[in-house]
């Protein structure tokens, strides 16, 4: 290196500074690339995606890779920038490429090309990779070697079990989506939220309450049955015997009305179009459930608990509302989330679900077992509470207006807005 001119030399060193800051840019554009969007380029047939794919595949082969390359144009640069200084200055060179060193380093080949890399980690990413491809086969058995003593090394000190592949969380899920969501309109963004919630929540969470299930009962005089049938407010009318634990199944308006036009009608046409009831096992999951419905074609479940006993009604609409958000009303409903003219005060139906109210109020009451605002105020008071008894839960207040057959029909909350989500 001594027969080498001086300017020829501070060339070379150029070119390493050039080619610690590629090893360095390279390495924050592989590390921080969008996964998910890498994977759709690849998809596409983007052979520079394609390529960054499967180096991550292997994340410990290109980080040797590019550790290997950055420490090894790191050291020639010292000593090329050491030899340089001692021409010019002599001694006291030592001391002054020392220091630049430094400052150069840091700036040049560290700080500098890694800013870049995170601001432009797809198309450096890409690119680079490219050209890693070539250079991992080349450099395969001296990354094999030092991998090898890297892991024997995390072998010995005992974390080869602690290392494990990364998935998100469904939290972690939604936020990657809120990251991402000045390229999703809001309407979508919450609709894809939703979706991710489905698995969180089960049919119980969105049932009508057993009590609130509205039926025919067939064992009634005829000419009742008829008239029910008539000003039924459904088009899919569940029918039951006696009580609603014998529940015969689901009739479709639109196959009784020409009997209910005919002047004669009997029990028996009736039994006749009766379609059996499909039931649902309390605990399933919206998601799933949504699945079922349409694997078995069907639009109308009974939840049954582990006795066999009817618990509540939930319907394909109810789990697609979750999604999309209200888009038809139940004309017979008087579950409802009444405003007042303070913010923070409103008027709630004892049915209403916990659920819904944690998402129109922006907050998040947690119940244990119950589903509805009745059962939580139950759950709390473990009896029922008088009308304008005023109970404290989780921050909020909440004031019994009414109560109807031994449930809380109406309550007036106050919601802490310390409290919320």
């Amino acid at each position: 290196m001594n027969n080498i001119s001086t300017e020829i030399l501070i060339i070379i060193l150029i070119i390493l500074f050039l080619l610690s800051a590629f090893f360095s840019g390279s390495e924050t554009a592989l590390m921080s690339i969008n996964k998910y969007k890498m994977r759709h380029q690849a998809k596409l047939n983007n052979k520079g995606a394609k390529a960054a794919k499967k180096l991550l595949e292997n994340p410990d082969k290109i980080i040797g890779v590019i550790l290997l390359g950055n420490n090894l144009t790191n050291i020639l640069i010292t000593q090329i920038a050491t030899l340089i200084s001692l021409r010019v200055y002599g001694d006291i060179g030592l001391a002054i490429a020392t220091g630049l060193l430094t400052i150069f380093i840091l700036i040049f080949a560290e700080l500098t090309p890694k800013t870049i890399g995170q601001m432009h980690s797809e198309k450096i990413a890409y690119s680079s990779s490219l050209l890693y491809k070539p250079m991992l086969i080349l450099l395969y058995p001296f990354v094999f070697i030092i991998n090898l003593i890297a892991n024997s090394i995390i072998k010995i000190m005992g974390l080869e079990d602690n290392i494990a592949k990364s998935s998100l969380s469904t939290e972690e899920l939604k936020t990657v989506l809120s990251e991402s969501s000045i390229k999703f309109p809001k309407p979508h963004l919450k609709m894809l939220e939703s979706i991710i919630d489905l698995e969180k929540a089960t049919v119980e969470d969105i049932m009508i309450p057993r009590s609130d299930i509205y039926g025919i009962d067939i064992s009634e005089d005829i000419s009742s049955v008829v008239s029910n049938f008539k000003v039924t407010p459904y088009t899919r009318i569940p029918v039951y015997e006696d009580n609603i634990e014998n529940l015969l199944g689901l009739i479709h308006i639109k196959n009784i009305a020409p009997l209910l036009a005919s002047r004669s009608i009997n029990d028996t046409e009736i039994r006749n179009l009766i379609k059996k009831p499909y039931y649902i096992v309390s605990g399933t999951s919206l998601y799933r459930q949504l699945l079922s419905f349409q694997k078995e074609k069907r639009r109308i479940g009974f939840i049954i608990d582990e006795y066999g006993n009817i618990q509540g009604l939930v319907t394909l609409e109810d789990i697609l509302e979750e999604i999309v958000g209200d888009f038809t009303s139940d004309p017979s409903s008087s579950e409802e989330i009444l405003t007042t003219k303070n913010d923070n005060v409103f008027i709630i139906d004892g049915g209403v679900h916990v659920r819904e109210i944690n998402q129109e109020l922006d907050i998040k009451l947690i119940a244990k077992e119950a589903k509805t605002i009745n059962g939580f105020i139950l759950e709390h008071t473990e009896n029922l509470p008088e009308i304008n008894d005023i109970i404290k839960i989780q921050g909020h207040t909440f004031k019994v207006l009414e109560n109807i057959d031994n449930a809380v029909k109406t309550v007036h909350l106050e919601v802490n807005n310390d409290k919320k989500k």
